[in-house]
């Protein structure tokens, strides 16, 4: 039996491999770029039928929408 997952496994990884990039480069769009992947993940826990898959990353969207909209100020660089 043959699984279909739509490609929202690949979509997940690219836009979470992107999202690291930018991390790195400390670019907010890094968590734009993770609610993304996150939501690709998701459906993805969606298809496969894997409710851990769905809360895990219902959870970083959550986390990364807090990030995205309360910004750490004045805060120097590790």
């Amino acid at each position: 039996m043959k699984v279909q997952y739509y490609g929202l496994d690949w979509m997940g990884t690219a836009l979470g491999l992107a999202s690291i990039y930018f991390t790195g480069r400390r670019d907010r769009a890094a968590f734009a770029l993770r609610i993304a992947a996150s939501l690709f993940w998701a459906a993805f826990g969606w298809v496969a039928h894997t409710p851990a898959a769905i809360v895990a990353n219902l959870a970083a969207i959550a986390l990364c929408a807090r990030g995205l909209w309360f910004p750490r100020r004045g805060r120097s660089s590790p």
